[in-house]
């Protein structure tokens, strides 16, 4: 019974570890790609469209059937539009996978120590943060399942020679193919291990290349690729400072400056390069001491990173995933041996293991954190989505106060198609910087006048979206819609004394005019205007134009080029907030035209709070 318990509590130490530095991860929600591998659900209707959707190249023309399309297919089928059934299946991946790295790290260095201690070092890395807490990131996680499971069946068959272990190699080895493009270099790390370290050889290893040949041609020859440059490969003299990157992201808390802790960022960089000395001399020491396990955790870090190198534009912390498994061994074998030798090795390993550890601990724990937030957001206004169509079927949205984290946290990839929104809209792209490869900003846009006749004729609903505090919830604002276009009929109600009736779709004001929006004005909004400068108000010189929000005054805009548009965008003050917005603007002066007993200041189209 003491043996279970102890056998029990080896497997079961580095997972819990996980999970009491992840645990944030069970409570994020869906992020970005997600919703486009959530919708393939919606899209089956037959075999035929399950076949294409499984087997059809995406993105940079990739076939993860297993870890994406039958992933989120399985899932969705099961589980609905529900992340935390997601997050559990992740967790329970890593947890074997955390077990075959004890395993073989034990069988490696001979120490189940030294296979427990790589275990805790690889799940405390930084890197496990994203395939953890987003969905679209799994293929991470049932990669290094299934090369751990091939790699592990190698060992023991090169132990007792098992036709059963060769057979469990090959089917791991293949159904990886449907994970994760890196399995290519399975292979290589294979060949190095049987070759320079087993002491049974094996030339029936070469067969793995076959596979790996076939799919590499496959996918550059036959595949055709997404022509954006967010995958782009380079091969030129980025690829030293990408692996300069990933060796720093690998080898220690290197980012707390990028976390906004830059007191503790000189502490990492140091900690990081300092171990990563250590690690590659310890490696030597052993290497000239016919030891050459260390050399293998080497090559399998570096082979598993090599193909995701080119990828100069798209650097993730997510591609260190399998990598890592390598370093973890050596530095697990490493603290054992340093552990026997004498004090000082001792006292130099952890304080290196601690250091490691806990800054690691402190990078996860603010990053699932922002996963978390950045999550929630998008969840609220999901779900408010949800609500709105429930209540009004075949209705389009418009997104107020969207702002560039919450556009990239799924809105970009159309999140609302799985509740039936067919077009989803945002009042304004103001500091929205969106992928061109997806499509760009222009298909979330509309004319006002277009979104006006919508909303009047009830086929689209005005959604303001939740602040950075998660706790401001959506709300639905289609009465109080906050837009004004003075030269559209559908909008005089809105318009007070001092404009004159419409001409040619603008309207012109006289010495004064004011107008009403709908509130609420709250603090960080904008007044936004726009007009046409007419050319017989400026002969005299420029106008200006003196505006104000519930008679605080918000600035002033000067027109000075005849016949050509203007745009004004004024900060609101904070004592303007209020209810609703009551507008005043002012001109400089004025002008009568020949035959016309009026006084006209200026041309004005449109008036809007964002």
């Amino acid at each position: 019974m003491r043996g279970l318990v102890k056998g029990s509590a080896y497997y079961l130490a580095a997972p819990a570890l996980c999970l009491a530095i992840f645990w944030h991860v069970l409570f994020t929600w869906f992020l970005n790609d997600d919703f486009a591998w959530l919708s393939l659900r919606q899209q089956v209707h037959s075999l035929g469209d399950l076949l294409r959707l499984v087997f059809t190249p995406y993105a940079q023309g990739t076939v993860r059937f297993l870890s994406e399309r039958l992933f989120f297919l399985t899932g969705t089928s099961l589980f609905g539009i529900h992340a935390v059934p997601f997050r559990v299946v992740g967790l329970l991946t890593w947890f074997v996978c955390l077990a075959l790295a004890a395993e073989i790290g034990a069988k490696l260095s001979d120490s189940r120590a030294a296979g427990l201690l790589a275990a805790i070092f690889w799940t405390t890395s930084y890197a496990l943060v994203t395939p953890l807490a987003w969905s679209s990131s799994y293929n991470q996680l049932l990669c290094s399942l299934l090369v751990l499971a091939a790699f592990y069946s190698r060992l023991r068959w090169l132990e007792n020679g098992n036709t059963q272990f060769r057979i469990a190699e090959w089917v791991a080895y293949l159904a990886c193919f449907g994970a994760l493009e890196i399995v290519v270099m399975y292979p290589i790390v294979a060949a190095a291990y049987t070759w320079t370290v087993a002491r049974r050889k094996d030339r029936a290893v070469l067969a793995l290349f076959l596979p790996a040949v076939a799919f590499t041609l496959i996918h550059f020859l036959l595949i055709p690729k997404n022509a954006g440059n967010f995958y782009s490969l380079h091969f030129d003299s980025h690829l030293s400072s990408t692996f300069l990157t990933y060796l720093d992201w690998a080898f220690g808390p290197s980012r707390f400056g990028a976390l906004n802790v830059p007191q503790w960022d000189t502490a990492g960089l140091v900690a990081t390069r300092l171990s990563l000395a250590l690690l590659v001399a310890y490696t030597l020491w052993r290497f000239r001491r016919n030891d050459r396990i260390p050399a293998f955790g080497l090559i399998w870090f570096i082979a598993f990173l090599a193909p995701v190198l080119p990828l100069v534009n798209h650097k993730s912390e997510s591609y260190l995933t399998l990598p890592l498994a390598g370093v973890a061994w050596i530095a697990g074998s490493g603290l054992v041996r340093a552990w026997r030798w004498n004090l000082a090795a001792r006292a130099l390993a952890a304080i290196l293991a601690v250091a490691f550890v806990s800054g690691s601990v402190y990078e996860i724990g603010i990053t699932t954190r922002w996963y978390r937030d950045r999550a929630e957001r998008m969840r609220a206004l999901y779900r408010a989505a949800e609500k709105t169509v429930a209540q009004h079927p075949g209705t389009a949205l418009l997104l107020q106060g969207v702002d560039n984290d919450l556009f990239h946290s799924g809105i970009e990839d159309q999140p609302f198609l799985l509740v039936g929104v067919a077009h989803t809209y945002l009042d304004s792209g103001a500091g929205i910087v969106a992928r061109e490869d997806l499509g760009g900003l222009k298909r979330f846009l509309i004319p006002p006048e277009d979104a006006h006749r919508l909303l009047v004729e009830g086929q689209m609903r005005v959604l303001r979206a939740p602040g950075s505090n998660t706790g401001n919830a959506p709300q639905d604002v289609t009465s109080g819609f906050d837009f004004v276009d003075a030269g559209q009929p559908a909008y005089a109600e809105k318009l007070g004394p001092g404009w004159y009736p419409i001409e040619s779709g603008t309207r012109w004001m006289g010495k004064r005019a004011e107008l009403n929006l709908p509130g609420p004005v709250s603090e960080g909004q904008h007044l936004h205007v726009t007009g046409y400068g007419a050319a017989p108000a400026l002969q005299s010189g420029r106008v200006a134009i003196q505006f104000s929000v519930n008679g605080i005054d918000v600035g002033s805009g000067s027109i000075t080029n005849p016949d050509a548009p203007f745009t004004f965008d004024f900060q609101i003050p904070e004592k303007a907030q209020g209810s609703q917005a009551t507008v005043k603007l002012e001109a400089s002066k004025t002008f009568r035209a020949p035959g016309d007993t009026r006084e006209l200041g200026m041309i004005f189209g449109t008036f809007e709070i964002r």
